[in-house]
């Protein structure tokens, strides 16, 4: 399949190796790999220098500009293949789906995750739906592959976001009304989510950058169709209030408080939806789990209504 692997990769060094290496263990092991380092200063670019001339289907390149989607938009000026793929660089390779149907844009698939040690598979709906996607977060870096010239139209990945690129990336992509494959059938590669990772498990410690996510992609909603604009407004209103109660968990009023008053300036006070949406942070605040699932089948059942 004629397809390119885009790694981004910053002080990775001691992990980095290990990943290259499954994708060379893989059944993909002849596809060209485009790392693009963002600036190490731990030795990753002499490593790459090494590693690269012992296999000649990897290469390397550099970005300056320090995000991971900067990083990922220098691997996609570079891929000179129909598709192109991203990973990360601190994940397992195992594999991605074979024999997809050539005129789509977009595929997508489910992966698992790995958070202390448990594993498990991602949330994952099959719908082409973004305001179900701003709610369940379905489409993540691991589990997209894109038409390459398909994904410079849209506009690559957008380099103002340190973290949620690949969700607001998902949004933005499910409002075009791509041609998409959805596969079911099997959950691959292993992410590891860990406290150096950028999507490690504590929300307080990044709430603002989400919270920028989540003003970019209010953005992106704002310039589609009206039948879409409404319903994806109230799902960014109650993934907030989510994220709110989150914080509240962890014991962080103050950054909750902050949120509140993002909702009400971004969204307004009288919102469709804001009682649903203090249900569900103090549901969550609570430690209870699934608020993501109650928000989800009460859009669905709206729009089914």
């Amino acid at each position: 399949m004629d397809i390119t692997i885009v790694i981004p990769v910053y002080n990775r060094k001691a992990l980095l190796r290990h990943t290259l290496d499954s994708i060379l263990r893989s059944p993909w092991a002849d596809a060209p790999v485009i790392v693009v380092d963002n600036g190490s200063t731990d030795g990753t670019d002499k490593f790459l220098e090494t590693y690269c001339e012992a296999h000649p289907t990897v290469s390397f390149d550099s970005e300056s500009v320090r995000s991971a989607a900067a990083a990922r938009n220098r691997g996609l000026s570079l891929v000179q293949t129909n598709w192109v793929y991203f990973f990360d660089s601190d994940d397992e390779f195992e594999d991605i789906p074979h024999n997809w149907d050539q005129s789509v844009d977009m595929i997508a698939f489910p992966t698992r995750q790995k958070i202390e040690n448990k594993v498990s598979v991602r949330a994952y709906k099959p719908v082409a739906d973004p305001a179900i996607h701003i709610l369940n977060g379905m489409l993540s870096t691991q589990s997209m592959i894109f038409r390459t010239s398909w994904l410079k139209e849209v506009g690559g990945w957008d380099t103002s976001l340190k973290i949620w690129d690949d969700w607001e990336l998902g949004i933005r992509a499910l409002l075009t009304n791509p041609r998409m494959q959805w596969i079911t059938a099997k959950a691959y590669h292993i992410i590891n989510v860990h406290p150096d990772s950028l999507t490690g498990p504590s929300f307080r410690s990044r709430y603002k950058l989400q919270l920028e996510a989540i003003g970019k992609a209010f953005v992106s909603v704002n310039r589609t169709d009206i039948r879409n604009t409404e319903r994806c407004r109230k799902a960014l209103m109650l993934h907030t209030y989510i994220l709110s109660g989150k914080l509240l968990y962890e014991g962080d009023k103050k950054a909750s408080a902050q949120c509140r008053d993002f909702i009400d300036s971004t969204f307004g006070i009288k919102s469709d939806g804001a009682v649903l949406g203090s249900f569900l942070e103090q549901y969550t605040a609570a430690g209870l789990r699934g608020a993501w699932k109650i928000a989800v089948w009460n859009m669905t059942r709206k729009k089914n209504l």
